[in-house]
């Protein structure tokens, strides 16, 4: 899945796929291309969904008393709309993006912040993540870092970034939470 709108090596892979093929089919402006290319990915993702395998298990964590947040590069609008699109908003104590610190990831600066919101300490906080700079940020925040090698980066880079568990599944994480 992607979720980012920049400051990642696979958001640049994207990027310059999708600038080559836009100008190939006759549009020269980067700002025309970017709005054009995150125009169909919500679409996709809007249709695609969580899947129901998330919205279990973001229940049963709930149910649990678990405080959960997302840092993550999409933009305030767009996740705004993905979590009530996909109805699982209310799962979400705090979502951080790059609007809300200076340094976004990997610094830890972003998970600091969403753990003061949340009111757990880094012991108390697992940082679950697709890429490096999750694995990064969420270590250097103090926090038990967690891959899920999901998108564009495999559990070899994700191991090399620090993650103290890699998980092939979102089922599993209650195995370790």
């Amino acid at each position: 899945m992607i979720e980012h709108e920049g400051g990642s090596n696979s958001t640049l892979r994207i990027s310059s796929v999708a600038t080559a093929l836009a100008r190939d089919n006759g549009v020269d402006r980067d700002d025309q291309i970017r709005t054009r290319f995150f125009e169909i990915l919500d679409q996709r993702m809007d249709a695609t969904g969580p899947g129901k395998n998330l919205v279990k298990m973001l229940g049963k964590f709930e149910h649990e008393g678990c405080r959960l947040g997302i840092v993550t590069f999409v933009r305030k609008p767009r996740i705004a709309r993905r979590l009530g699109v996909w109805k699982i908003k209310q799962y979400f104590q705090t979502v951080i993006t790059p609007d809300d610190v200076p340094d976004f990831k990997p610094s830890p600066d972003p998970f600091i912040k969403a753990m003061e919101q949340l009111g757990v300490t880094p012991k108390q906080c697992f940082v679950v993540g697709d890429e490096p700079v999750d694995m990064i940020g969420g270590k250097k925040a103090g926090a038990t870092t967690i891959g899920l090698p999901q998108g564009f980066f495999r559990r070899e880079e994700l191991e090399k970034a620090g993650a103290d568990y890699i998980l092939h599944s979102l089922e599993n994480l209650t195995g370790i939470i």
